[in-house]
């Protein structure tokens, strides 16, 4: 399925020895990499006059006609702050506030060595009972602010201006009408190309950031990856969802790999699923100084750095702090919209130091040899409704990890925050666009992706949101895998060690009545809320949906602050 988060290239985690600035070909913006290539980036600015600047990251792979993008916002932002903003100081910015990992202060641990704002704009006009408070263009995009109290108007003004809205959408775009909120919409203007697509930024007059994350749900990867950037006077953290701690000793990682492998972003899918589905980890909050000056002192001839330096440094040197927040959600778990707060606490560094032994097992590489310690299951997230299990591969190939999942749960081929295909459990309701929809009112019926795909023997495909997906039958595990042609394969088989058949007891909990759900699964009384057993997000080309390229990157917005 299309999606507006595809993966683009390959990430890892950085590797120091100390504490230190990271320096990349004498630039800020060269050579760097963010630890999860699949996540969605936000960054936030706080302003002196209380408004508050946003850029968002679009990513996008499909047709330049079927795109489109809203965003719910509370207030109209100042027509003069719509603007796109350079991809590569926003992914700049995400490498340098991204976990940074020391190795262990060992001598017994060897080293390995590698061959190498204002008040809402006069103007505005009613157009079918749609307020559109901005139209215009803005780079590659035609831009406008609307609103309306009125859903199905507000669909059918979107509609009728190119900007692609299926029914699968209009429950949620209720939701954010309900409360009062406006919608930017994004589309591309008609002699634009997707690869014209750059990441958009705009101001508006007052809040508190937040991600509106419930209309995110439609048509997001499961294990969805979200790193949220805010720049302020102090320290930012969730209001209304939790703080996520992770402790170094759990950090599984294969020295041997380079660029060199932790299962940092797996053990964030867990302990966000440990905490209800909801929940922030803090990466790093400290002074901007430091990185601010990187950014000055670069020099450089190279036209996109110069543009990225630009844009950057104000937002830096107008704010005292930055805060990193990361976290991976499925879209079952998309069902209240975070909002972020000023809040005490120490600084938080980026630095992790790697501990030799974890649960006993020595990390470290051995003298002339490598560490075994680690296992595939180490670094796979297989969902709240998972369980990992390693299965053999033909021909001598390294082990890999399968994913068994509850009933009311299908396992999805999708990307790690890495670039590997991996499989993640899946909430079968979750799937808003299914064969015999039609992707708008007047386009033909769509086809049955699982028509032409197949999970083995021990497998039933079921789609969802138009991707195949694997339902394995008890005791066997799904492998994901893609094809040389980009297409995604899930296969059920055997694992190497047996699933227990407590397993199976498990059920998916009940979705809230604040997320509509889609396809209605016939599964019993959830009893027990599954949580992970051990065992993230991307999209690629080769799927099949059109629901991911009709709208909805990633969602965000400032909430009203309460008045006295």
């Amino acid at each position: 399925m299309r999606k507006l988060w595809a993966a683009t290239v390959m990430a890892a985690a950085a590797l120091t020895t100390a504490p230190r600035p990271v320096e990349a070909c004498g630039g800020f913006f060269c050579g760097r990499q963010p630890v999860d290539q699949t996540a969605e980036r936000i960054l936030f600015a706080t302003n002196p006059d209380g408004s508050v600047t946003m850029v968002t990251q679009i990513q996008y792979a499909g047709a330049a006609p079927d795109f489109a993008w809203v965003v719910p916002l509370a207030e109209v932002p100042a027509a003069d702050s719509l603007a796109v903003f350079p991809q590569l100081a926003l992914t700049a910015l995400d490498a340098a506030t991204g976990p940074q990992f020391q190795w262990p202060d060992d001598p017994g641990c060897a080293l390995p060595v590698f061959d190498g704002a204002g008040p809402p704009n006069a103007g505005s006009v009613d157009d079918g009972g749609v307020t559109v408070h901005i139209r215009e263009e803005v780079g590659p995009y035609d831009v406008a602010v609307i609103e309306s109290t009125d859903p199905a108007a507000l669909v059918d003004w979107l509609r009728r201006n190119e900007f692609r809205v299926n029914d699968a959408m209009a429950p949620y775009i209720r939701i954010y009408t309900s409360e009062g909120m406006k919608f930017l919409a994004l589309r591309l203007q008609p002699d634009a190309e997707v690869s014209d697509i750059q990441p958009f930024r705009f101001t508006l007059p007052s809040g508190s950031p937040s991600i509106p994350i419930r209309l995110t749900a439609i048509a997001a990867e499961p294990e969805m990856g979200i790193t949220v950037m805010i720049l302020g006077d102090r320290r930012y953290g969730p209001a209304n969802w939790p703080d996520v701690e992770i402790d170094d000793d759990q950090i599984v990682w294969r020295p041997y790999e380079w660029p060199m492998q932790t299962n940092w972003t797996a053990l964030v899918a867990r302990g966000v699923d440990e905490a209800g589905g909801r929940g922030f980890v803090t990466e790093m909050s400290g002074p901007t100084a430091t990185i601010a000056e990187q950014v000055r002192n670069t020099m450089s001839s190279d036209e996109a750095q110069v543009e990225a330096r630009d844009a950057l440094l104000p937002l830096l040197e107008g704010n005292a702090t930055i805060t990193r927040l990361y976290t991976r959600l499925s879209p079952e778990e998309m069902t209240v919209d975070p909002i972020f707060r000023r809040t005490d606490g120490p600084e938080v560094s980026n630095v992790r130091v790697l501990p030799r032994y974890v649960e006993g097992r020595d990390m470290c590489v051995a003298p002339g040899g490598e560490s075994a310690a680690a296992s595939p299951c180490d670094f796979a997230a297989c969902g709240a409704g998972g369980l990992c299990r390693v299965v053999e591969v033909a021909d001598g190939a390294q082990p890999v990890a399968a994913c068994a999942c509850v009933p009311g749960t299908t396992a999805r081929t999708t990307f790690d925050p890495s670039g590997r295909p991996t499989v993640t459990c899946q909430d079968l309701r979750m799937s808003f666009l299914n064969p015999g929809d039609r992707a708008l009112p007047d386009a033909p019926p769509l086809a049955d992706p699982c028509a032409t795909f197949d999970c083995g023997p021990n497998g039933e495909c079921v789609p969802m949101n138009m991707t195949p997906t694997c339902r394995c039958s008890a005791g066997h595990v799904a492998v994901g895998a893609i094809a040389a042609d980009g297409s995604r394969e899930t296969t059920c088989v055997l694992p190497d060690e047996p699933v227990p058949a407590s397993f199976y007891d498990r059920r998916v909990p009940d979705l809230p009545d604040s997320l509509p759900g889609g396809r209605q699964v016939d599964v019993p009384p959830p009893a027990v809320q599954a949580t992970s057993g051990g065992c993230s997000a991307g999209s690629r080309a080769g799927s099949a949906g059109a629901l991911g390229g009709a709208l909805l990157g990633l969602l965000f917005a400032v909430r009203r602050r309460r008045r006295s």
